[in-house]
């Protein structure tokens, strides 16, 4: 417990000059990392590095979260939310949160998963969820499957299988579509409880399909009859990013897709998004990735 307590006000005591913004360990396999711990090694570990992720941080990818023994206390966009053994939590892209306290001989495990891989049945059941909603209390039961399936999903990173890209994304899918299947029937959901800002990002998010991610914030604000203004300044309020953001986010995702799951070339698979010049798909999706799309589909099939 003293090396736990040591962790914690070592964190608390640093000088926070900016919210960082982190990105998925390139330990990944096609998007997915699978962390299993005593809490207290992988602080310890991670307090070596001046970013840690226990900071105050935003991270670009989803997290989801099962604790088999012990607690963690989470600050998330400034709500104190708490997981524990018996609960599910998770964290969306770009949330603001931090750890607050921790037993530091809680064991589990943490996933990372890059957005692209969610469905978007179950992004739109994560994204609906107000930060107090994103930790869940589950059954026996229910602890015990997916425990077996996130358990599984472990021991299969660690295994030299044919297939084995292909295992761990089955495996995957069966994880996050029973944890949202558990979201969308909890009752803890309480729509009343959020303000304007919340209540119209949300429609917004919803709002963003296939057919409508090459249009302009205003094509949205017009369809939520309020200013684009208003609309944009809704959204940064609620998820620190723009209405641009999102709508490119959203295309990035479903290129993403397309380009994992799919051996369509690039042009097809910008014809098929919307682009009439495939020239112009792939500049802009190296300028908001920061890679071709050819590179990102080799990086992730490897």
């Amino acid at each position: 417990m003293e090396s736990g307590i040591k962790l914690q006000n070592e964190f608390k005591m640093q000088k926070k000059t900016k919210i960082y913004t982190h990105t998925q360990d390139s330990k990944a396999i096609g998007g997915i990392d699978l962390i299993k711990f005593p809490l207290s090694e992988q602080l310890e570990k991670e307090s070596e590095h001046s970013e840690s992720p226990f900071e105050t941080h935003r991270d670009e990818y989803y997290i989801f979260a099962i604790l088999t023994k012990g607690y963690v206390d989470f600050v998330c966009d400034m709500e104190n939310i708490s997981l524990s053994r018996m609960s599910l939590m998770v964290l969306k892209p770009f949330q603001v949160h931090s750890v607050d306290k921790f037993d530091p001989k809680s064991e589990g495990y943490f996933i990372t998963v890059n957005p692209f891989l969610i469905p978007n049945i179950c992004n739109e059941v994560f994204q609906d969820l107000h930060a107090s909603e994103q930790v869940l209390k589950i059954s026996n039961e229910k602890h015990k499957e997916i425990l077996d399936t996130v358990s599984l999903l472990y021991h299969t990173f660690g295994q030299q299988l044919p297939n084995k890209q292909q295992i761990i994304n089955g495996l995957f899918m069966s994880f996050v579509y029973r944890v949202s299947n558990l979201f969308a029937d909890s009752e803890k959901k309480a729509k009343g409880k959020r303000n304007q800002s919340q209540l119209i990002t949300s429609k917004f998010q919803r709002m963003i399909t296939s057919d409508s991610m090459l249009e302009s914030a205003s094509y949205f604000a017009e369809k939520l009859n309020i200013t684009t203004s208003h609309l944009n300044d809704c959204v940064k309020e609620t998820t620190g990013n723009s209405v641009t953001y999102w709508i490119q986010n959203k295309m990035m995702t479903e290129a993403k897709r397309q380009l994992y799951y799919t051996d369509n070339d690039v042009k097809e698979i910008s014809f098929d998004l919307g682009f009439e010049d495939h020239t112009y798909f792939s500049r802009l999706f190296k300028k908001i990735s920061g890679e071709t799309p050819l590179s990102f589909r080799n990086k992730f099939r490897e």
